[in-house]
């Protein structure tokens, strides 16, 4: 999707499940002629009582608990080291958007190790394969079909929208990256919620509840990202 040169243009496409088991999978996307909306990562305007571990004071999110890649290793990982408050549990939720939004798709053996490992009882995503299959564009149309792409959270953000002891909801704001290229104008926003099963957070259900820009504007900065 290309932006207006003279009058820039906001769009908020939103990408839902093809299958109704899957539904609760979705990203918003904004895209901007003149770089990111509202402020930039380093300076956030939310309160720091509405982003503090409301299950313990412990160490802010990371961004890239489980290290750099993008696999279902990367997931796991986060979620054996992640601690059991509501920054663990964001990181998790950061984990899970990581893995889930980037073309090539997971291969066949992750999706398999997520959904075996990573995903709560409770959620309503059934079948992670099955989604995958039914071939979403997760860029909501950004990036063409079948173009390689991932996320960053390099210039992401993070907000608290509710914890309780065992489920935590987090809204998670990243970058798109384009063929390697981290893109100045494309920015994610999704609402992620995690419960804690099995000694460990495991994922719910995502769904757009912020526009970037709302989120960009309250959200808190990853300490460092990847």
């Amino acid at each position: 999707m290309r932006a207006e040169a003279q009058r820039p243009r906001r769009t908020w496409p939103w990408l839902v499940g093809a299958l109704a088991v899957v539904a609760a999978v979705l990203i918003a996307i904004v895209v901007t002629g003149h770089g990111p909306t509202g402020p930039p990562a380093s300076s956030p305007t939310s309160s720091p009582t509405q982003t503090l571990s409301a299950l313990g004071n412990d160490v802010e999110p990371t961004g890239c608990l489980g290290g750099q890649n993008r696999d279902a290793d990367m997931v796991l990982s986060a979620r054996a080291n992640a601690p059991h408050t509501s920054n663990g549990a964001i990181e998790v939720a950061t984990a899970f958007v990581r893995w889930l939004n980037q073309y090539p798709y997971p291969t066949a053996a992750d999706i398999a190790a997520i959904q075996k490992d990573a995903r709560s009882e409770s959620a309503p995503t059934k079948d992670i394969a099955a989604f995958f299959d039914s071939k979403p564009n997760l860029s909501g149309g950004l990036v063409p079909d079948e173009s390689p792409y991932y996320l960053s959270t390099v210039p992401g953000v993070f907000y608290l929208e509710s914890a309780a002891p065992d489920e935590v909801t987090a809204s998670v704001g990243t970058a798109l990256v384009v063929d390697g290229a981290l893109s100045p104008t494309l920015k994610g926003s999704i609402t992620v919620t995690v419960a804690w099963e099995d000694g460990g957070w495991k994922f719910v259900s995502s769904e757009g509840t912020r526009t970037t820009e709302e989120l960009y504007s309250i959200g808190r900065p990853f300490t460092s990202g990847c």
